[in-house]
């Protein structure tokens, strides 16, 4: 028995090196079919629906078809598929009716078992057949109006739904609809409370419906306006949950750990976990941090690095697949491409290979009785079809966990030339020849998770320009509504003339990222013989942080 379990939270914790934030244990059943309505919605379904596709295929127990024209799929068709997802509406032409024909196929469709999930105005259509309102649940009405995009908090779950049993309280960035149009006798499972950012007054809106008609299960949500949405944990969770439970399947969609209700012992309880691809420190069933080596990522990285229960980092988001959590890695080596994926020539997908490899050839890893560990590495740099140009001797010593949950890393590179000359460039920076607003990066970069909030940046000092600071920070409230953050401290005694912080911080994608860009200013040639010394300390720091304390830590740093 004991074995199983461990079996158990090995694979969960394997889990944890996808860009993922929940697992499903396979149906009984097979994979659950979805059919995505798309191709037409006064919402950005271009932007949308591709998210869809992936938040169906991270779960891992859904097949997905999109289609943009809904009118083509007679009854047979549609009972291919077990659930019907739609983002498709016709408003503002509320007239708009499908054929006679269609209309009964669908709703013969429905009766008979099939599932439908609809999200935000994917049930704005219709408005004449009121058998489609009742599987829709929601849509704009007469009284329906909303504010700008603002920070809700999703809430007052109902625990007897399998769809949001045991969550947690979460924050969003949405849309969030006042006085929905919603089916009479549709059952509320969550409803989201904001300040409305037009005239400070409170809202308190339902915002998850359930519904049923004949046999079929419906499900409405009010959230989900648009990207940025979308890539909120919380929401996925239930998404995927919902149309598992509209596939009239048993809900098996786990909830990120920072989300849901759980039961922990009293006590620290450490112990590791380390398979050929990662090395983990857990607190009982929770993890602290996770180091990822020889995976299809192609760079060593660590994620989740956990504040407490809440993951700072996130791995392979959308807009930049490339981005993994807290991570080195070098932009340009004699001209060749170790930061981004290529593209791959058939489908166009970034893939995760890079034009130049970043290879793990050795790694040690010690473990300490108090739980901290040294992770020493080779790695050599080689174009994917060639010999290897750079070579780098690099150690991590993670530090124990501290009584308030906060801990460091202390990161040393060290880098010499395998070849006669290696030079290390970047992207031209403005006021350079094809110079770009966002060229400089490379070095030593943590990408923050998508769900956060509320982002601050400390420096050392009040003035923006930052460029040659010590050390920065920067924090977040996270989905749950607590504060975190981390900070990179580099060691002047070991840095470059060429290093300047790189900082992105826009809540808008969200998209916040920061580095010590060990290249910012300008290229570094090296000789063969030479060597690019490098150290920085990493702190994860749960809770507020004040800038006089981020000044001591700089110091004991450099005492140590």
């Amino acid at each position: 028995m004991l074995r199983n379990c461990n079996f158990i939270v090995l694979f969960i914790i394997l889990s944890l090196t996808l860009p993922v934030c929940s697992y499903a244990i396979p149906n009984e059943g097979g994979l659950i079919k979805v059919l995505i309505l798309s191709g037409k919605n006064n919402h950005e379904w271009q932007k949308t629906t591709p998210l869809l596709v992936e938040i169906f295929k991270e779960a891992k127990c859904f097949t997905t078809k999109v289609t943009d024209l809904p009118d083509t799929f007679n009854y047979k068709e549609l009972k291919r598929y077990d659930v019907v997802v739609s983002n498709w509406n016709s408003w503002p032409d509320n007239d708009f009716r499908m054929t006679a024909e269609w209309e009964n196929d669908f709703l013969k469709y429905v009766n008979e078992g099939g599932g439908v999930v609809s999200i935000h105005a994917g049930a704005s259509s219709f408005y004449g057949w009121k058998e489609y309102h009742q599987m829709g649940i929601g849509r704009w009405g007469k009284e329906t109006r909303h504010g700008e995009q603002t920070k809700g908090k999703v809430c007052e779950f109902e625990q007897a739904s399998p769809i949001t049993k045991s969550l947690l309280n979460f924050y969003i960035v949405d849309e969030i609809w006042e006085k929905a149009d919603i089916y009479p006798g549709s059952k509320v499972l969550a409803s989201i409370s904001a300040t409305d950012n037009r005239d400070g007054h409170l809202i308190n809106e339902p915002a998850v419906f359930v519904n049923s008609i004949g046999k079929g299960h419906c499900f409405y949500t009010i959230l989900g306006h648009n990207e940025r949405a979308l890539l909120n944990s919380g929401l996925r969770t239930i998404l995927q949950r919902a149309t598992q439970w509209a596939a009239g399947r048993e809900v098996t969609i786990d909830a990120p750990a920072g989300l849901k209700e759980t039961v922990t012992p009293a006590g620290k309880h450490l112990h590791w976990l380390q398979t050929d691809t990662s090395f983990t420190l857990m607190n009982n069933m929770d993890v602290i941090w996770q180091y990822n080596f020889n995976n299809r990522f192609g760079k060593p990285y660590f994620h989740p690095v956990m504040a407490k229960k809440s993951a700072l980092t996130c791995v392979s988001p959308p807009d930049h697949p490339w981005h993994l959590g807290l991570w080195f890695s070098w932009k340009f080596i004699n001209g060749v491409n170790y930061w981004e994926y290529q593209p791959d020539p058939i489908t166009n997908h970034p893939g995760y290979k890079s034009e130049g490899v970043t290879e793990t050839n050795k790694i040690s890893i010690e473990k300490k009785s108090d739980f901290s560990a040294d992770i020493r590495m080779e790695l050599l740099y080689h174009p994917i079809k060639g010999s290897s140009v750079l070579m780098e001797k690099r150690t991590i010593h993670v530090s124990s966990l501290l009584d308030d949950g906060s801990y460091f890393m202390d990161f040393e590179h060290i880098f010499k030339p395998l070849v006669d000359e290696v030079i290390l460039d970047r992207t031209p920076i403005e006021g350079e020849p094809d110079g770009k607003s966002w060229g400089g990066y490379a070095g030593l970069s943590i990408r923050f998770n998508e769900d956060y909030t509320t982002p601050e940046v400390i420096a050392p000092t009040e003035s923006e320009n930052f460029r040659k600071k010590n050390w920065i920070y920067m924090g977040f409230n996270t989905l749950t509504g607590e504060r975190a953050g981390m900070s990179i401290m580099q060691n002047p005694a070991y840095t470059t003339s060429a290093t300047s912080w790189y900082v992105i911080n826009n809540p808008e994608i969200p998209f916040f990222y920061f580095s010590p860009a060990i290249l910012f200013d300008h290229k570094i040639m090296l000789k063969k013989g030479e060597v690019l010394h490098v150290k920085y300390r990493v702190w994860i720091l749960p809770g507020a942080v004040q800038k006089a304390d981020l000044q001591v830590k700089f110091d004991q740093y450099l005492k140590k």
